[in-house]
């Protein structure tokens, strides 16, 4: 309870300062400290001293998530502020109660352990906090000089003739210095900078950890897009990709590597996150890794599900399968010819698979997309197994597919194909690419994710799922939620589900908008205004 105490005590000194800067000194006290001090030095005590009162606020939050840098900022401010309450007004038990804090907290260094960031963003609750302590100083200075006359000399006027001057300038710097540290707040995002985009070494390290990994889902070979940041564990076999987007660090799916490293380096995560002041959120992961993320006290919903083919008893058979028996047919009947390029082999026809994309891209009048989704970078594309299909010599569709550890999961990542190609080509894509994975011994293909699919519309069911089951059922006109998982259900998968986890504070419908806005690169990625 240390840095909390000291952090409330940083707060209620600061406020006193502020108190004491903004109302009118003991003017006997005035003219005993006119007798020595000059009208300027106490004037510009008197200015300090609303300053570091400031700054006390604003230290506070600092002592509170337990800051070496606060640590020693306080200290000073108080002792530097314990000088200007003397200088200012002969103010001796304030400087007594800001030294005495001062001695206090000086054998406390070792309960301030974390890291500090130079002008670190302040939380809304802090802010809200600081807005109020501010307003309610300027609004009972305005209250205490209501008699006094506005008049633009008083700006100019020396503390010692009209004690008004001094609370107009200390109001002036309180308005500027909370503009300065809101908008700080609101607009940065901690850690961001620092923590950008992987080196090509580090994506290096992350393609041999995935080839050696224990355990990796196909969505953990994103990290070699290199639009992420990566974290890797000690020894260097397991990793996690992640972005930093305001408050909230989003690392997408789970870690790979060894299963005995995965704990540890979720909590260094989210040690890390919490260093800078962030939140971690995990995005995209599986049943597998909750009872990990409930040890760490997590809050986790489900956000969709994912359509995984069994491929061993995948087949075409059947009346419910209809519809891919006549796509295959009539796609091999029309000359269309389906083939697996092996990684290493997609540069060779990188041409092609460009002019496939931006056909593609331009018929859908969108964007190329990040983070949870790959793009096209042929560098990217060159690492993984390419599913293609040509019609008469022409290619005319192609996905790249993702292999989870071992080889035993694959999952279609980038699915492009001409306008003008032949009917159910996709169906057909899709089908052959099953009927492969099952021949080269893999068990698994992912479809991909539904988004809001399974999340039930219950009584007693959180908000969180109601309102996305609302969403799925109504909202077809805007994404077409339903449509996409009929799409996949007649592949006859299994649905597993997919959850997001984040700290109980951290509002999870943020989260979300947060990995949208990051897969779509921004507002007008999302709302289609980028082409």
């Amino acid at each position: 309870m240390t840095p909390q105490l000291f952090a409330a005590a940083s707060f209620l000194l600061g406020g006193l300062m502020l108190l004491s800067a903004v109302t009118p000194e003991f003017s006997d006290r005035l003219n005993t400290l006119g007798r020595w001090a000059q009208p300027a030095v106490i004037d510009l005590s008197h200015f300090a001293a609303s300053v570091t009162g400031f700054l006390l606020l604003f230290i506070s939050a600092g002592l509170w998530r337990r800051r070496r840098g606060a640590y020693y900022a306080a200290l000073v401010a108080l002792i530097v502020g314990a000088i200007f309450a003397v200088l200012k007004g002969l103010n001796l038990m304030q400087a007594a109660e800001m030294l005495v804090a001062a001695a206090l907290m000086w054998p406390c260094r070792s309960a301030f352990n974390r890291r500090s960031r130079l002008g670190e963003p302040l939380r809304p609750a802090w802010l809200l906090m600081l807005a109020a302590a501010v307003i309610a100083m300027l609004w009972l200075g305005f209250f205490a000089y209501r008699e006094t006359p506005y008049d633009d000399a008083l700006w100019w006027t020396f503390l010692t003739d009209s004690q008004a001057s001094g609370f107009l300038r200390a109001g002036a710097v309180l308005s500027v210095l909370s503009l300065a540290v809101t908008l700080r707040s609101l607009l940065s995002a901690p850690g961001a900078r620092s923590h950008g985009p992987a080196t090509a070494e580090e994506i290096e390290r992350a393609r041999i950890a995935l080839e050696q990994a224990e355990v990796a889902p196909p969505e953990a070979r994103l990290a070699l897009l290199g639009d992420k940041a990566l974290l890797f564990s000690p020894s260097g076999y397991s990793f996690l990709a992640y972005r930093v987007r305001g408050r909230r660090w989003i690392a997408m799916s789970e870690p790979a590597g060894l299963v005995s490293e995965r704990l540890e380096l979720l909590w260094t995560f989210a040690e890390l996150a919490d260093s800078y002041g962030g939140a971690p959120v995990f995005y995209s992961i599986s049943e597998r890794v909750l009872a990990d993320l409930a040890t760490m006290g997590l809050a986790m919903r489900k956000v969709g599900e994912a359509a995984v083919v069994p491929t061993h008893s995948f087949s075409t058979e059947g009346k419910g399968k209809q519809n891919l028996r006549t796509a295959v047919n009539r796609a091999e009947r029309e000359g269309s010819v389906f083939t697996v390029l092996m990684p290493g082999e997609a540069k060779a026809v990188a041409d092609e698979l460009k002019a496939v994309s931006d056909a593609w891209i331009d018929n859908a009048e969108g964007s190329e997309k990040e983070f949870s989704m790959g793009r096209f970078d042929i560098d990217y594309l060159n690492q993984s197994p390419i599913a293609v299909v040509r019609e008469q010599g022409r290619m005319v569709a192609f996905a790249n597919l993702l292999m989870g550890a071992g080889n035993k999961e694959a999952m279609i990542d980038l699915m492009r194909y001409v306008p003008d190609g032949p009917h159910g080509v996709m169906d057909y894509l899709f089908t052959r690419t099953a009927q492969w994975c099952r021949e080269t011994g893999i068990d698994h293909l992912d479809l991909g994710m539904a988004p809001l699919s399974g999340l039930e519309d219950r009584r007693t069911s959180p908000v969180f799922a109601r309102v996305g089951a609302l969403i799925f059922e109504e909202a077809n006109a805007i994404y077409g939620f339903q449509g996409l998982r009929s799409y996949k259900g007649k592949f006859g998968p299994v649905w597993r589900p997919k959850f997001i986890a984040a700290p109980t504070t951290t509002p999870l419908p943020l989260a979300l908008l947060d990995v949208a806005l990051l897969t779509s690169k921004g507002w007008r990625g999302l709302l289609g205004l980028r082409k």
